[in-house]
């Protein structure tokens, strides 16, 4: 019977040497695929646009910050044709959102057809993948009902395996969840009163 135990023992104490945490876990967080509002504070205007107002956001769990560098995005449909791709690093508990016009800049600048994010809105699979363009950190499929007209589909809490509806804007037939979509702030807590589409977008100026 010792023999087990000593071998708990040995295992329990290389886990807490300094050096040996696990590789954080990078995983997309939340996305809106079918906006109806102005959402990106980097398009330089208040004006709505489908496409410069989409938004994916990806987020770590670990406790370790990770290099992300050349890590990309991409669709269901474009193997081929990257949505967009990053630079430097995320920090632990950090979130990272890339909006609709980044994507379109960054595929401007790198050759690739300029579609920005291009989330179908009748469902599509968005999938986050390492600098060697194969290995695959993260994916997520939708459907349309998730994401129609300002309800964005994420984790609830952020990275976690269970994914919410947030459809304060667009509450869905009952049940609805009437939680506000929100891109770069955590997805935490229980669902809110309804709440007008203003006041959302206040919390993130």
């Amino acid at each position: 019977m010792r023999q087990p135990i000593l071998s708990i023992v040995l295992v329990i104490a290389v886990l807490a040497l300094p050096g040996l945490t696990a590789r954080a876990g990078v995983t997309i967080n939340e996305l809106m695929a079918d906006p109806a509002s102005d959402w990106s504070p980097s398009d330089g205007n208040e004006e709505y646009h489908s496409m410069e107002d989409e938004w994916i956001e990806i987020y770590n769990d670990g406790f370790e910050a990770v290099d992300i560098t050349g890590w990309r995005l991409r669709d269901a449909v474009s193997d081929s044709s990257w949505r967009y791709g990053f630079e430097g690093e995320i920090d632990p508990g950090e979130v990272i959102v890339v909006y609709g016009n980044e994507a379109y800049d960054w595929e401007e600048a790198h050759g690739f057809p300029k579609n920005g994010l291009s989330m179908n809105n009748s469902g599509d699979t968005m999938t986050l993948v390492e600098g060697d363009l194969v290995s695959v950190v993260d994916l997520i499929t939708y459907e349309s009902f998730q994401v129609l007209d300002d309800r964005s589909y994420g984790r609830l809490p952020d990275g976690a395996a269970n994914w919410e509806v947030y459809d304060a804007l667009n509450p869905l037939d009952p049940p609805a969840t009437n939680l506000p979509p929100t891109p770069g702030m955590p997805n935490v807590g229980s669902p809110v009163e309804a709440a007008r589409w203003g006041s959302i977008k206040a919390l993130y100026r």
